[in-house]
């Protein structure tokens, strides 16, 4: 018996996703070079022709993990920008889940700090394609939360200061060399919102 439309469709987003997160394995092993089309499906349990089926070559096979990873981010940031919070609670919020998560899923994280650096000389012809996925997934949904803050004057720096500032702690706390501790997640985001001198009523 054929199987139907949603049956196709299941099985063809269980592949890609075998294929993506082995990819993620894989590239922590062996960096981007190392990961040969061969080793992605041997992790991934699947045979090598079955990854060209799905993916034209490596490059596409590394930028559909990056839509796919920064798709789920995107999830959450929206369900932290789009409640009634103040905005200085919507941002840590987002600094919380967002290092929860790259302890949780360490790999993604490794993953988009060491090459999100060499995008430039890896993909040459479609940088502009991968900084689009970042800036629709990741810095709009920020900046228009820190942009709103600024109207309201709840945030009393420049947007672009305030984006600066608030991306620098992030990427601070979530570096795969030295992540910040989750029982430390309370204090640090504190730190971060109201300084080192506590906040001021």
């Amino acid at each position: 018996m054929p199987r139907s439309p949603e049956q196709n469709r299941a099985i063809r987003e269980k592949r890609m996703r075998q294929i993506l997160e082995a990819t993620l394995h894989v590239y922590r092993e062996r960096g981007y070079h190392g990961t040969e089309m061969g080793a992605i499906a041997r992790r991934a349990g699947l045979g090598r022709g079955l990854i060209y089926y799905y993916f034209k070559d490596k490059q596409d096979v590394f930028i559909s993990l990056i839509r796919w990873t920064l798709s789920g981010w995107k999830e959450l940031l929206e369900e932290v920008t789009e409640t009634d919070q103040p905005v200085a609670a919507r941002l840590g919020e987002i600094l919380k889940k967002t290092c929860a998560l790259s302890l949780e899923y360490s790999d993604v994280s490794y993953f988009h700090q060491t090459f999100s650096r060499d995008i430039g000389v890896l993909f040459p012809d479609r940088v502009d394609e991968v900084v689009q996925l970042y800036e629709e997934n990741l810095w709009r949904p920020v900046r228009t939360l820190i942009q709103e803050g600024v109207e309201t004057g709840e945030i009393q720096v420049p947007l672009e200061l305030g984006e600066r500032f608030f991306f620098s702690v992030l990427f601070g706390a979530i570096n795969y060399e030295r992540m910040i501790e989750e029982s430390d997640l309370d204090q640090w985001v504190s730190t971060a919102l109201y300084g080192l001198v506590g906040r001021r009523e």
